[in-house]
């Protein structure tokens, strides 16, 4: 998926879209648009077309999915005059954890609450498609048809559970001591699960698990990464200059995460 994104990255389209305003790209994986968009709402210029993208989204949200889901998104083929569901998405979870945390940034900007009141129901719909995938184990899978679980997924899913918690906590309700401890508990299964003798696992598989090496970047290094700047190691400089834009973002979103942590409910 990342190399055909790349590739279409040259196909450059003319016409306006929400989409095409986080990144001029046809085919649209919302994963990817919501780094973008984490990255862009840095710059209070970019507000408007952010919270364009962020409306696309939540009205393209699954009820249900094909699966049975509700609160997913597929990836689409945008056109002129169309936009085409692909029926599929890479990670239900990643998917809406990354939103989440947009959610949470887009507030903090624009103390835009009222907006963030009217889509609730959808955020808590969006928010529970990550409670629904998680396992026994505590972790939580990638997709719902299949047990596998990877380590910078769990992570990310940790970090937009807790942001959404902190959104929820700030508009005072109830439901934001639900995804706090979910959100914990995600955390303590990645440590459990994913970390095997002072080894970092990039994924399991029912019971098996994947190693991170030395040498892959992908997924090895960029799960070690994820995972360093979780737990607020460093990350050597040689591995960040071998990633692309959106692993980075996640490096970054990941110890913006670690601030939140910081920062428990009163």
């Amino acid at each position: 998926m990342k190399l055909l994104l790349i590739t279409l990255l040259f196909i450059k389209l003319s016409f306006s879209h929400p989409v095409l305003d986080i990144i001029n790209n046809p085919y649209a994986v919302p994963y990817f648009l919501n780094l973008a968009s984490i990255d862009l709402i840095s710059d209070p210029s970019n507000i408007t077309k952010v919270k364009s993208y962020m409306q696309w989204y939540l009205n393209h949200l699954n009820y249900p999915d094909r699966y049975g889901l509700t609160g997913t998104i597929y990836d689409y083929y945008i056109t002129e005059d169309s936009e085409v569901p692909l029926y599929t998405y890479d990670s239900a979870d990643a998917y809406s954890a990354t939103f989440l945390f947009l959610t949470y940034l887009y507030a903090e900007r624009t103390n835009d609450y009222h907006f963030i009141r009217e889509k609730l129901q959808k955020l808590k719909d969006m928010a529970y498609v990550i409670a629904y995938l998680q396992d026994t184990d505590g972790l939580v899978k990638a997709l719902p048809y299949i047990n596998l679980k990877y380590l910078v997924d769990n992570i990310e899913d940790v970090c937009g559970l807790r942001a959404f918690s902190l959104l929820l906590w700030k508009l005072s309700d109830s439901d934001w001591h639900y995804y706090f401890v979910l959100s914990h508990n995600v955390e303590k299964a990645v440590m459990k699960n994913l970390i095997w003798h002072g080894q970092i696992a990039w994924a399991k598989l029912d019971n098996e698990l994947f190693i991170a090496g030395n040498s892959a970047v992908y997924p090895d290094l960029y799960a070690k990464a994820v995972f360093y700047s979780f737990v607020g190691k460093p990350v050597p400089d040689e591995w960040v200059s071998r990633f692309d834009y959106f692993q980075r973002m996640v490096i970054r979103m990941v110890k913006m995460c670690r601030r939140l942590a910081s920062n428990p409910h009163p």
